[in-house]
């Protein structure tokens, strides 16, 4: 049953980072919504799908997008909100599943009658966003006269959040491509940010319910592993298996453990701190290491730094998670470089330089990306908690790296929390 279970987890978060993929395909947003409609409708095996948004200010319902022979008829027709089976979900922000239409007194067969489908059975979920309900997507018709199952609905819900995110961001473009004429490329460049952020939280209810399932069997395995190494004194072989099977429980003990820290640092409890205390508690963390591999640390910090607001723990974090790649990107000694100061009257920036191993184009393209990694250990979540933390605080960082000549990591923080907020994890580039 176990198995069952994480076998639908993972099913699940390859579902969503495909269909995140999907999503940034294209910059068209009608595009993109028909597209996402159809990924729907093959994974969870519907005839048909349709996207509704929310005109606030008639508080009606309108068919963004719809699939079929007469979308274009039925995109005039509108609904209040409360008023049918999508506009009660919009009303409600609760998804609902009708596995018999016509037994339903809440489901409005006016788009049928216009476009003379039938409508059997359907699974409708509202569009979210940061706890705004904006619409609701629906698909219709199980194939094959099949219910649609709590499955169908728990997929179709964490692909929402991607489409939620998606026609907010294409009214944004819109908004920015009238006021400062940007390129399509630059368009796209602010697409990818955007998304980046929002796809981390979507992602996380997945990720948190893997890790459930993943760390009460690990835990059994490691212990019935150890009672077996004890128990075989003389059975040299079967001691070096246990021990095989304890390094590999070890090893996804710590992947739960880094998936849980990734979940905690998705907000920041923010105060005055003293951030050259901060950086100096995570350089001497890691000075035993860089010794031991003959790595030379450098911190320069301009004098007299201002207080700045922060969440200290948080920031630590961020550090040592750069800190840590850049010795391991130095295993055979080098230099590392950490500059302080600040930007302007409203800035500091801390500047993390290394001349190790570096990365080649695809790598650093999807640095920041969760569970890539090119190490031979670890989550890949390290730069992805770097990104997040960075933009609980308003900030800006950007990495620049290039194969065997080194990396550099560029924070910018504002010292006052409330300032407006700044670009977070812009692209990575190649210097």
């Amino acid at each position: 049953m176990k198995d069952d279970q994480e076998n639908i987890h993972y099913r699940e978060l390859h579902t969503v980072l495909k269909f995140s993929a999907l999503i940034n395909s294209s910059l068209k947003i009608e595009t993109v919504l028909d597209n996402a409609m159809k990924f729907s409708e093959e994974f969870i095996n519907a005839e048909a799908s349709s996207i509704y948004e929310i005109d606030e200010d008639k508080d009606e319902l309108f068919i963004r997008v719809a699939r079929g022979e007469k979308k274009d008829l039925i995109k005039t027709v509108r609904m209040k909100v409360g008023e049918g089976i999508a506009g009660r979900v919009v009303q409600t922000g609760e998804p609902m599943v009708i596995q018999d239409a016509g037994k339903e007194k809440r489901f409005s067969d006016k788009y049928d009658r216009m476009s003379g489908f039938k409508t059997r059975s359907l699974l409708c979920v509202p569009l979210m966003l940061r706890g705004r309900t904006i619409g609701a997507i629906q698909v219709l018709n199980k194939k094959e006269g099949k219910n649609f199952t709590k499955e169908d609905q728990e997929i179709l819900v964490s692909l929402s959040q991607q489409i939620a995110v998606a026609i907010e961001n294409a009214k944004l473009y819109q908004r920015l491509e009238h006021k400062f004429e940007l390129t399509e490329q630059e368009l796209k460049t602010t697409q990818e940010k955007l998304i980046r952020t929002e796809r981390l939280a979507a992602m996380g209810n997945l990720v948190n319910g893997i890790a459930h399932e993943i760390r009460n069997p690990v835990v059994s395995i490691g212990g019935f592993a150890a009672r077996i190494k004890d128990a075989a004194v003389e059975d040299a072989g079967l001691r070096k298996y246990a021990d095989i099977i304890l390094s590999e429980t070890m090893r996804l003990e710590n992947l739960v453990r880094k998936v849980n820290e990734f979940l905690e640092v998705q907000s920041a409890e923010i105060r005055p701190a003293d951030l050259e205390a901060v950086i100096g508690e995570a350089v001497t963390s890691f000075k035993p290491l860089a010794e031991k591999q003959g790595v030379e640390i450098q911190v320069s910090i301009e004098h007299e730094l201002p207080e700045i607001e922060i969440d200290s723990r948080q920031i630590y974090t961020a550090l040592a998670n750069i800190i840590e790649n850049g010795l391991e990107a130095m295993a055979k000694g080098g230099k590392m470089e950490i500059l302080v100061s600040r930007k302007d009257e409203q800035s500091i920036c801390v500047t993390i330089k290394d001349n190790g191993s570096g990365m080649d184009e695809d790598t650093l393209g999807s640095a920041y990306d969760p569970f890539v990694t090119s190490k031979t250990h670890g989550a890949g979540l390290g730069l992805t908690m770097v990104c997040q933390i960075i933009k609980n605080h308003n900030g800006d960082i950007l990495l620049n790296s290039k194969k065997a000549e080194g990396t550099t990591v560029n924070i910018c923080l504002p010292l006052r929390h409330n300032q407006p907020d700044t670009v977070s994890c812009a692209e990575p580039a190649l210097h």
